[in-house]
């Protein structure tokens, strides 16, 4: 995996100006032009963030202004506003893309970031770094300061992914040893775990891949099941979807339309869920966006774009969320 390069040059015009220039007008065409057809394309076709990118170098640095970064192997990523995080593998390294400058530069560094890290941004800007060859999810400041560490020795051997729900002030942390969601809350104190009642019929996970939060709702992924929970943030099952589509589903993603995204690692397409009920799938032949993917590396929603890390590709890749007719 370690081999890839990037194989085209960032569209920065397109990127820029395009991302900044939508919103509520945009939207509103959007629902004026809305057809029965748009219900089969909820992603359109954007730009992307790959090749060789402009560094942005600290004031004062004696550094050159000109210097290039080049991505390699995006693993996952993660949005809020301007900001855009990008962890690369092969690099060890999180970079932090401005959308507003169109520049990157290195957020951190760090051996523990492979193609197993996963990274969640909450809404104070706060970026958490979860990966599976340390038992701990450290948590920077939006200048790479790390702010705390969150770890469990015995509950949470491999963290494998992490959310965050603002309206509570509490941080889920997915372990891949355990099968549980450990629940802290943002003095780091564990307050609860999910999936770890022992009870007959109790809710149990099998193997967690990834989680998303949505309003009042959370969404675990379990690859060996095959299918995606929804959950209420106290750890109560409310439904589960995807067991009869979904070949090996991985990151997942929900919008403000109430649809949920679900990359699946089987064919590399993402499939779209309303209500639990499967409304297409993005990225597999005849699809009507025309678009493809080579290995879905993550994905996430963030004002109304869908950033999906692809690394085969070398490139993470800007969708438009399309809203539907109703």
């Amino acid at each position: 995996m370690m081999g890839w390069l990037a194989s085209h040059v960032l569209a920065s015009c397109a990127t820029s100006a395009g991302l900044l220039g939508v919103g509520k007008e945009s939207a509103q065409q959007d629902m004026a032009s809305c057809t029965t057809d748009d219900e089969q394309r909820p992603l359109a076709r954007w730009s992307s963030i790959s090749g060789i990118l402009m560094e942005r170098t600290p004031a004062g640095a004696n550094t050159s202004p000109t210097q290039r970064v080049r991505l390699v192997a995006p693993v996952a990523v993660a949005a809020q506003s301007n900001d855009v995080y990008i962890a690369d593998g092969a690099q060890q390294t999180i970079l932090k893309y401005d959308r507003s400058t169109q520049t990157i530069r290195k957020f951190i560094s760090s051996p523990d970031i492979d193609i197993t890290t996963a990274i969640y941004t909450d809404r104070a800007l706060s970026l958490y770094l979860t990966s599976t060859r340390q038992p701990r999810v450290q948590q920077y400041d939006l200048d790479g300061r790390l702010l705390q560490t969150f770890q469990n020795a015995s509950e949470l051997p491999q963290p494998v992914a992490t959310v965050v729900d603002d309206s509570r002030a509490e941080v889920f942390i997915a372990d891949r040893l355990t099968a549980r969601i450990l629940v802290f809350n943002r003095g780091g104190t564990v307050i609860r775990a999910i999936g770890a009642d022992v009870k007959k019929n109790a809710l149990r996970f099998e193997n967690i891949v990834s989680l998303a939060m949505a309003t009042n709702q959370l969404y675990v992924t379990d690859q060996l099941a095959k299918k995606v929970y929804a959950l209420a943030p106290g750890g109560k099952k409310r439904y589960d979807f995807g067991a009869d589509e979904l070949m090996k589903p991985g990151a997942v993603a929900t919008d403000t339309h109430n649809r949920v995204y679900v990359a699946d690692l089987a064919d590399n397409t993402i499939k779209v869920y309303r209500g639990g009920e499967l409304q297409t799938t993005v990225g597999e032949p005849g699809d009507p966006a025309r678009l493809s993917f080579q290995v879905i590396s993550d994905i996430w929603i963030s004002d109304g774009f869908l950033y999906l890390a692809d690394a085969a590709s070398a490139s993470v890749e800007i969708l438009r969320v399309v809203p539907p007719c109703q």
